[in-house]
């Protein structure tokens, strides 16, 4: 079922519904991850943004899973050091 219309009928939460449509257009805008290269599946993806106090983000970006995972930790001490906070979505 698509995501906003499981959202409509309550099957899924509405915060999830948009985090995967936008995984999903993130993923057909860039094709390849930008960090490895490599095509991305929106099955193996995570979008990311950094967000300050105020809301305002540094833009969403899909990355490969695998990449996510080796350099989170790299991400959180950028956000540490920015003031920002990692926010973070991938299919689930």
């Amino acid at each position: 079922m698509h995501d906003m219309m499981a959202a409509i009928l309550g099957d899924l939460d509405t915060d999830t519904a948009a985090d995967r449509m936008t995984l999903k257009h993130l993923v057909s805008q860039q094709i390849t991850c930008p960090k490895t290269g490599v095509v991305l599946d929106v099955r193996q993806a995570v979008a990311f943004t950094l967000r300050d106090t105020s809301g305002a983000h540094a833009g969403y970006h899909a990355v490969e899973a695998a990449w996510w995972d080796a350099n989170r930790r790299i991400i959180d001490d950028l956000a540490t050091e920015t003031s920002t906070t990692v926010e973070a979505s991938w299919p689930g």
